[in-house]
């Protein structure tokens, strides 16, 4: 058996970027750097998780970019989890030895949570009435394993511009942009993807394009704790 431990998370990168209201390329850089360095991996399995639902309205509170009570209604946001993997153990254990394994931890760049915050203390703060509201802001919940983010995922940040008004106008970003090219994971080249974000990541639909499985609040949070598989 084992026990539970909140043993230490990796650190930010020191490098890490972010930019305000780009989550998902904040989220994306992110996991590129814990999936190159074999200490992270070695003990932690990373998932980049997409929030939003069919109504794309999503309530959580403790947002940085809230103006009132924290609370900010999305219509979507991303977040990285990294959870750990199972502990191995010793063919010489005792049977009654206790072994200690690591608890997930959440990065939210827009949270004024910690950064990275342990799972069970995320929930409460983000999500305090877990879904005791309104069911149009409930939250779903698509993890994906980091590793095919980065091989599918594609943005040309269209969703960020403003429609133009007239023909004599040109399309402004919603907000200033990253200064590094857009991302485009290796695969998503490959098949010349140009922006996969909304149709395979932040849809909340089943179809052949998405990637990862969708869970609700209750189950996500089991997912968190371990007693939920992958499967």
């Amino acid at each position: 058996m084992y026990i539970r431990s909140w043993l230490s998370p990796p650190p930010l990168p020191l490098d890490a970027v972010y930019t305000p209201f780009y989550c998902e390329e904040n989220i994306y850089l992110l996991a590129q750097s814990f999936l190159e360095s074999n200490v992270v991996i070695s003990v932690w399995e990373p998932f980049v998780v997409f929030i939003s639902n069919t109504t794309k309205s999503v309530a959580l509170w403790n947002q940085k970019a809230a103006e009132v009570d924290g609370l900010v209604v999305w219509d979507y946001h991303v977040v990285l989890v990294l959870r750990p993997r199972p502990p191995k153990i010793q063919e010489d254990a005792q049977e009654d030895e206790l072994i200690v394994a690591p608890t997930t931890w959440i990065y939210d760049f827009d949270s004024q949570a910690d950064l990275p915050c342990q799972y069970e203390e995320y929930f409460s703060q983000t999500f305090p009435f877990g879904n005791e509201f309104s069911p149009k802001y409930h939250s779903l919940f698509r993890i994906v394993p980091a590793q095919v983010v980065l091989e599918q995922f594609a943005s040309d940040r269209s969703h960020m511009l403003r429609p133009a008004t007239s023909a004599d106008e040109s399309s402004e970003y919603l907000s200033p942009p990253p200064p590094y090219p857009v991302l485009c994971g290796s695969q998503a080249k490959e098949r010349r993807v140009l922006t996969n974000l909304m149709s395979s990541f932040v849809s909340m639909e089943d179809s052949t394009e998405t990637f990862g499985n969708v869970l609700g609040l209750s189950a996500f949070v089991e997912w968190c704790s371990g007693s939920l598989t992958d499967e």
